[in-house]
């Protein structure tokens, strides 16, 4: 499952790295967008496959953030 976000924005934090466990609501990333920061959180339980963005970088709106399997 690919996570994703529904607006434009920057990478702010990485909470989470490749083999960690997560579950559904758990924070993944954070996103400033509009000078606010926007949690993007798991919608489902996994493990993190890959990540996909960095610290800083600028994501469109349906950007893959991050793989759980």
């Amino acid at each position: 499952m690919q996570v994703s976000t529904d607006w434009a924005g920057m990478v702010r934090e990485i909470h989470v790295a490749v083999g960690d466990a997560v579950v559904p609501q758990q924070e993944l990333f954070t996103l400033e967008s509009m000078k606010m920061l926007q949690p993007i959180v798991a919608t489902s339980a996994g493990q993190i496959t890959a990540i996909h963005v960095a610290i800083d970088d600028f994501v469109d709106p349906g950007a893959p953030l991050a793989t759980i399997e």
